[in-house]
């Protein structure tokens, strides 16, 4: 049998020449850091995001008394007005 010694080109060239390799490597970081530091981003975009807190508070009621007779009728009226999520 015949002893073929198989090479793959590009690697064989690769391992010999060590130092090219890494130079490359440097260069496409240094341009792929150059790159995503050119990409347009806004630094600090305005997000305004709607909340509103409605707090019931009558002193000397039950909690559940509370919710049944202010809370959940209030938040059925809340609902109803256009727009609103929760």
């Amino acid at each position: 049998m015949q002893d073929l010694n198989k090479e793959f080109k590009p690697s064989s060239w690769a391992i010999n020449n060590k130092t090219t390799i890494f130079i490359l490597t440097i260069i496409i970081t240094l341009a792929g850091i150059g790159a995503y530091n050119g990409l347009p981003k806004e630094k600090f975009p305005d997000i305004v995001i709607p909340t509103i807190y409605v707090s019931t508070i009558y002193p000397g009621t039950s909690p559940e008394n509370m919710e049944n007779l202010v809370t959940k009728p209030l938040e059925k009226q809340i609902k109803a007005i256009s727009g609103v999520k929760n």
